[in-house]
């Protein structure tokens, strides 16, 4: 585990890069122990009456650098072989993402590529209490029905953090 310093989210900060004021929803960590967050600036697309896309961002840009919390991170079991149990996608464990309200997700690269296209397989996005791995936490199933009342998980869909989608 390591314990790391990171902006708290559910903030309010200022992208310094666009000027976008908003609030910190999601930060990924990788391996290296980098950050990058997300920033929700508070607008409404007028087309589509969604909000505006997110802002992927490190953390240099943010105008308040004083919004901290220290967390722990199981750093050890990214670069490793995960399986997510739910699946069966087995492996390796790229990146953390913490979301607003507390759940750890984390990013599994399956190894190979899609025969037809040649592409590597695209990572998927798992709630890190279904993900099994020799350095992975075990957890009870009390201690993960606890878990998941106190931080509970969003279902992936629309979560995106890579370059922006095809329209």
């Amino acid at each position: 585990m390591a314990k790391i310093n990171v902006f708290k989210l559910r903030e309010n900060n200022t992208d310094t890069a666009t000027g976008a004021t908003g609030m910190l929803t999601h930060m990924i960590i990788d391996k290296d122990l980098k950050t990058r967050y997300l920033l929700q600036p508070r607008a409404v697309n007028p087309k589509t009456g969604h909000p505006v896309e997110k802002i992927h961002l490190e953390p240099a840009r943010l105008e308040d650098q004083t919004k901290l919390e220290e967390i722990e991170i199981p750093i050890e079991v990214l670069g490793t072989v995960v399986k997510d149990e739910a699946s069966g996608i087995e492996g390796t464990a790229l990146s953390f993402v913490r979301h607003p309200n507390g759940c750890f997700h984390v990013h599994i690269q399956p190894k190979g590529v899609i025969e037809k296209t040649r592409e590597p397989i695209k990572p998927i996005d798992v709630d890190f209490r279904q993900v099994t791995g020799e350095k992975v936490p075990v957890m009870t199933e009390e201690e993960k029905e606890v878990s998941r009342k106190k931080n509970p998980s969003p279902d992936g869909i629309g979560m995106h953090f890579g370059p922006p989608l095809p329209k």
